[in-house]
């Protein structure tokens, strides 16, 4: 079956949805993504969908058996205080993101 247009553009959209949503920020001078240099934030056990007030001063990220204890796809977002475990689906987090997207703060991948 030859290659369609339609079929690279769906590709396209799929891998930028995998990936992250601050593009600009997966890429490191050669190229490859981006990964979280340690200390690595726990991984999260559950995920809720409540916003959180505190100001955000790191972002990870880790998929469904990203360890092999973490049976979950999680935002683990940094504040003064605690690691908050978002889960990916919360009305509210898309557009924190992009606010943190602006102030520099790009979601690593754990």
């Amino acid at each position: 079956m030859p290659f369609s247009f339609h079929y690279g553009l769906s590709l396209m959209c799929l891998t930028m949805l995998v990936t992250q949503v601050c593009p600009q920020c997966n890429q490191t001078n050669e190229g490859s993504l981006k990964y979280a240099e340690g200390p690595y934030p726990p991984c999260c056990m559950t995920a809720n969908n409540a916003t959180i007030n505190e100001p955000v001063n790191d972002c990870f990220v880790h998929y469904e058996h990203t360890f092999p204890h973490c049976p979950i796809h999680a935002y683990i977002l940094r504040t003064k205080n605690d690691d908050r475990c978002v889960d990916p689906t919360a009305w509210w987090l898309q557009q924190r993101l992009k606010k943190l997207e602006a102030r520099g703060i790009c979601c690593k991948i754990l």
